[in-house]
């Protein structure tokens, strides 16, 4: 199972001219066994690398841009959990 997320993430400018970007990223997860503790935790890694690379990193952020990398990370989450609720129906 590969899961994708993409997302419309604007851009760092605030400038109002300034286009959306589009930024996706794959985690891969078919060479984890879920039942694992270990595993999961690879997950659980491999998804938070995921929203640093689509949300940006908190690092040296301004306060105006941590809220934009805040609500862009809930938005990958929110997309994550849908796709798990997807693959778990079939």
């Amino acid at each position: 199972m590969t899961l994708l997320i993409a997302l419309a993430a604007a851009a760092a400018s605030l400038t109002v001219a300034a286009p959306a970007q589009m930024r996706s990223a794959t985690i891969r997860t078919a060479d984890l066994d879920l039942s694992r503790a270990a595993d999961r935790g690879a997950l659980g890694r491999r998804i938070a690398s995921a929203k640093e690379a689509v949300c940006g990193s908190y690092a040296g952020a301004q306060p105006d841009e941590q809220g934009q990398i805040k609500a862009c990370r809930a938005e990958v989450a929110r997309q994550i959990d849908a796709r798990r609720t997807r693959v778990a129906a079939r």
